[in-house]
């Protein structure tokens, strides 16, 4: 108990000097990202699909298709991939609920529980893998009816913020 006690700490502790270097590169970047010409539409599109591909429950397959899509629809690679990124932890947790809606909707195969998990992270994983693909259909056909009407909500939301922002509107900025 006492190692991880004391490496939360070393993790948590900076100095104030640390963390006001921090805060400051992060806002320099933030209005680097904002500055560069960037319509409030594009960045809402932008941040609204890196969030709703960065929840597919596909752990490997989350980072390529913000690539491919930020390519071709010549969206900002380093926000679409930022907003993936920071959604990690929401796709670990929207697995299991993704897995379950999708369970519902397609009652076959065979069941998958924190028990399958377990044991195919320990050792017996060439045993479960079927169990695991069928469990990964399920999770992404409930995803996809998901992710549409979310993106544009999403979509929708960050727009009506960007929009208000005077940056992104000059007629907005004061003189």
């Amino acid at each position: 108990m006492a190692p991880i006690v004391g490496m939360r700490r070393a993790v948590s502790h900076f100095s104030p000097e640390r963390r006001r270097t921090m805060h400051k590169r992060f806002k320099d970047v933030i209005s680097k990202v904002l500055s560069q010409g960037i319509s409030p539409h594009q960045l809402a599109l932008t941040i609204a699909l890196g969030v709703i591909i960065g929840v597919i429950p596909v752990v490997w397959g989350s980072t390529l298709l913000c690539a491919l899509i930020a390519f071709f629809l010549r969206l900002n690679q380093a926000v679409i991939q930022a907003a993936n990124y920071l959604t990690y932890p929401i796709q670990i947790v929207l697995y299991v609920p993704f897995y379950r809606m999708g369970a519902k909707i397609f009652p076959w195969g065979s069941s998958f529980s924190n028990k399958a998990l377990f044991a195919g992270i320990r050792n017996e994983w060439s045993n479960k893998i079927l169990i695991f693909i069928v469990a990964n259909l399920k999770a992404v056909s409930a995803w996809l009816i998901i992710a549409p009407s979310a993106a544009i909500l999403l979509y929708l939301i960050l727009w009506v913020i960007f929009s208000r922002i005077p940056r992104f509107c000059p007629e907005r900025q004061s003189p």
